[in-house]
């Protein structure tokens, strides 16, 4: 089997970080993932749009503009999650 590409790489380690870790900001996600944080906003995109993924971003209300918040994986689109965990988990 051939390997992933970095762009595949990239998505699915953004999708494993916001599916272990609790509230994941943008910034939390890319120190998981050694991505840098313009890059992770465009896999998001990216994942959203391809893969069908629904991620929100949950605004913290107490923030100035609710520039603050945090991701969340509220429905895993075509992939299917203990298939992904199994493999990438």
């Amino acid at each position: 089997m051939p390997s992933l590409s970095r762009d595949t790489q990239r998505k699915y380690a953004i999708l494993r970080a916001i599916d272990i870790m609790e509230r994941p900001s943008l910034q939390d996600i890319a120190s998981e993932t050694g991505i840098p944080a313009g890059t992770v906003k465009r896999q998001l995109t990216s994942i959203r749009e391809e893969l069908k993924v629904k991620i929100l971003f949950i605004r913290d209300p107490s923030s100035p503009e609710g520039a603050n918040g945090y991701y969340s994986l509220e429905g895993w689109g075509i992939l299917d999650p203990s298939s992904f965990r199994n493999h990438f988990g």
